[in-house]
């Protein structure tokens, strides 16, 4: 039971800082601007519920497309660090991104929430990686392992919908410098996660001992 709640709080905290909530309430809110409050509620359970569908496929047949196409998961490690590496730099470093998502106004809701919510803002590539490394991890363990990530996953989706639910109520309360601030310090998080996936990698390739 105990390793069980461990293994949730640290997926929990694992995906929290991946799927920086504010990080992607800023590119939710650029991207459906153009739509009323209904629509945006619609596009918002709807590219969640796609997002969701995305990650559980990656979390089941990740490692099997990997090894189909002679993809190490060393390999893929050290590649989906370098990439969160380089996103956390612009989340520490950048202007917030919420004007720099350009859509076309006149595609559905069902589209915009397929492209670009669903994938790649909220099924990213940091995302993605961190659900196949779940995955990995759970390989030899117990059914109980299997279902708490899920339980982590299905909990950050509904983070998330809450917070695009509530996302205008939400910038206001915060203003552009909070936003801002949250968002570096997340960035900072995300930057130690993502050297720590690179040196866990070269750690285990080496045979080194643990960092």
């Amino acid at each position: 039971m105990i390793e069980d709640v461990n293994l949730f709080a640290s997926q929990l905290v694992t995906l929290w800082v991946v799927l920086e909530p504010l990080s992607h309430l800023s590119l939710f809110l650029g991207a459906t601007a153009h739509l009323d409050r209904a629509d945006r509620h619609r596009a918002a359970a709807l590219s969640l519920a796609f997002a969701f569908l995305i990650l559980v496929v990656f979390t089941f047949a990740g490692r099997v497309l990997l090894e189909a196409m002679g993809i190490s998961i060393l390999a893929f490690q050290m590649s989906g660090g370098l990439i969160l590496l380089l996103f956390s730099l612009t989340m520490i470093f950048a202007e917030m991104p919420h004007r720099a998502v350009e859509v076309d106004p006149d595609r559905g809701v069902a589209a915009l929430a397929v492209y670009p919510l669903a994938t790649p803002i909220i099924a990213g590539p940091g995302a993605i990686l961190a659900m196949v490394l779940f995955s990995d991890n759970n390989r030899d363990a117990p059914l109980s392992h299997h279902l708490v990530t899920l339980g982590v996953l299905t909990l950050m989706m509904l983070i998330l919908f809450v917070i695009f639910w509530l996302g205008d109520h939400i910038a206001r309360v915060l203003g552009q410098s909070g936003t801002s601030l949250l968002r570096r310090v997340m960035g900072i998080l995300l930057a130690a996660f993502s050297v720590n996936l690179m040196l866990n990698a070269v750690q285990k390739w080496l045979g080194l001992p643990p960092i």
